[in-house]
C-alpha cells in the first residue's frame, strides 16, 4: 500500500499530478468529497464508494476499468478514457453514474455495461463508437418515467445504444451517423438538430420522438416498430418518404 499518498489525498482531499496506476481507492477514508487534477490512471480496477461526488479534471484513464464503482454525482471535465496507442479503452461495469457529468472528454470506444445512469449527462464528448448495453438510464414510479441521460454536442459516429430504454432521453447537436439503436425504446426522446445519416433502427420506438432539426437521409421509417407522433422537419419528409418507395416531388411539376 503507498500509505504516503492514500494521507496525502486524505489530507487535502484529493491530490494533482500524481500517477495514481495500481492505486485502490478503497484504502481512502474520510467524508470529504475528493477532488484530483492532472493525474494518470493506467492499468487500474477503480471499485467501491470513494469516488462519489469525486471531480476530475485533465486526467488520463488509460486501459482501466471502473467495476462496481459508485461515481454518483461525480464530475469529469477535460479527461481521457481512450489513447490511440492502447490496446483498448476504459469501461464502466456495473457503476452507478446517476447525476454524474462528463465534459470535453476523450470517450471514444468506451464500454458502459450494467450500470445505472439516472440523470447522466455528457458534454461536448467526443464518444466515437462507445457501446453501452443492459444499462439503466430511465426510473419508473407508476406510469411515469423520469431520470434519464442527456448528450449534447457529442461526436457519437458508430456508437451502440442496441436494446436500451432511451424514453426521454435528449441528443442535442450530436453526430450520430451510423449508430445503432436497434429494439431500443425511444418514445419522446428528443433529437434535435442532429445528424442521423445512416442510422440503425430496426424496430426501435420512436413514438413521440422530436427529430426537428436533424438529417435523415438514409432514416429507414419501415423499420421503425412505432413512429407515431414523431416530428420531423418539412424539409427532411422527403428522405422518410423516399424509405417508403415514395417519390416525392414539388408542387406543380
Amino acid at each position: 500500500m503507498n500509505t504516503a499518498l492514500r494521507d496525502r489525498i486524505e489530507r487535502e482531499s484529493g491530490c494533482s499530478g500524481q500517477d495514481l496506476s495500481g492505486f485502490d481507492f478503497e484504502w481512502v477514508h474520510g467524508e470529504d468529497e475528493l477532488s484530483f487534477n492532472d493525474c494518470t490512471v493506467r492499468d487500474t480496477r477503480i471499485k467501491g464508494d470513494t469516488l462519489i461526488a469525486s471531480s476530475w479534471n485533465n486526467c488520463k484513464f488509460i486501459n482501466c476499468e471502473f467495476n462496481g464503482a459508485n461515481l454518483r454525482d461525480s464530475r469529469f471535465e477535460g479527461s481521457v478514457f481512450f489513447e490511440g496507442a492502447t490496446a483498448s479503452a476504459t469501461a464502466f461495469r456495473y457503476c452507478d453514474l446517476g447525476r454524474a457529468k462528463f465534459s470535453n472528454c476523450n470517450m471514444a470506444i468506451i464500454k458502459i455495461s450494467g450500470c445505472e445512469g439516472y440523470d447522466l449527462s455528457f458534454d461536448d464528448c467526443q464518444m466515437r463508437g462507445v457501446e453501452i448495453e443492459n444499462t439503466k438510464f430511465v426510473q419508473t414510479a407508476g406510469r411515469r418515467k423520469f431520470g434519464t441521460v442527456r448528450f449534447k454536442t457529442c461526436q457519437l459516429a458508430d456508437a451502440i445504444f442496441d436494446k436500451l430504454d432511451l424514453t426521454a432521453c435528449r441528443f442535442d447537436d450530436c453526430d450520430l451517423s451510423y449508430a445503432t439503436f436497434q429494439r431500443s425504446r425511444l418514445v419522446n426522446a428528443v433529437m434535435r438538430d442532429c445528424n442521423l445519416l445512416g442510422l440503425e433502427v430496426t424496430d426501435a420506438n420512436f413514438a413521440g420522438a422530436d427529430l426537428r432539426g436533424s438529417d435523415l437521409d438514409g432514416f429507414q421509417l419501415s423499420d421503425l416498430n412505432s413512429h407515431a407522433g414523431m416530428m420531423v422537419s418539412a424539409g427532411q419528409q422527403h428522405h422518410l418518404l423516399g424509405s417508403l418507395g415514395i417519390d416525392v416531388s414539388p408542387d406543380g411539376s
